[in-house]
């Protein structure tokens, strides 16, 4: 299977939120209880882009994926850590999808400067944990009964990736995604995009 990676735009709201609309109704992968509209899903877009990458995954005539970073905590020392969320279309897992976005948004993210990326996972969800781990992520911890959806308690479980080493002292604020450069981006997103 062929695919390239772009930065998400507003064109592609609909076919992420058609991707994302199955994991909120019919699993616990995401803890949302009501699919989002548009105009909140592009919302949530807007809110992350100037700050961290948003990426898609595209075939011809179809979106296959996307994933995004966003900021872990909100207090000042948190800075530096971000969490990380990836999701495929039905028919495209399995099929190198995941690790390729994964792969170009960390990359994108430690040129930023981050240093810890994380992801939160609802268990069982042993094809996530899997690209967590095949994507040099550890697993971290494991909180039981920690969501409620689809009428029982689900466990989740944190993993993380140290993305570059923490230096000695005061670390240089996070440039923000958007300055990393036009050139710079489009080296990222084809070396990780396939065919």
């Amino acid at each position: 299977m062929s695919f390239c990676l772009q930065v998400a735009g507003d064109g592609d709201v609909f076919p992420m939120l058609a991707i994302y609309a199955p994991y909120v109704r019919d699993t616990a992968i995401t803890f949302e209880y009501k699919v989002p509209t548009a105009a909140e899903f592009g919302a949530r877009l807007h809110h992350v882009l100037p700050e961290y990458p948003w990426l898609v995954c595209r075939a011809p005539g179809q979106v296959l994926g996307y994933a995004y970073a966003h900021r872990h905590m909100e207090r000042a020392a948190y800075g530096w850590n971000v969490e990380c969320s990836v999701y495929v279309l039905g028919s495209a897992r399995g099929r190198g999808v995941g690790r390729a976005l994964y792969g170009a948004l960390l990359e994108l993210l430690r040129l930023q400067g981050v240093v810890n990326a994380y992801g939160c996972i609802a268990v069982p969800n042993e094809p996530s944990e899997a690209l967590h781990r095949a994507t040099g992520f550890s697993l971290l911890g494991h909180f039981p009964a920690s969501g409620w959806k689809q009428g029982r308690w689900h466990d989740i479980v944190w993993y993380g990736r140290c993305l570059q080493e923490p230096g000695a002292g005061e670390p240089a604020p996070l440039r923000p995604f958007g300055s990393l450069g036009q050139d710079l981006m489009d080296e990222v997103l084809r070396r990780h995009a396939r065919g």
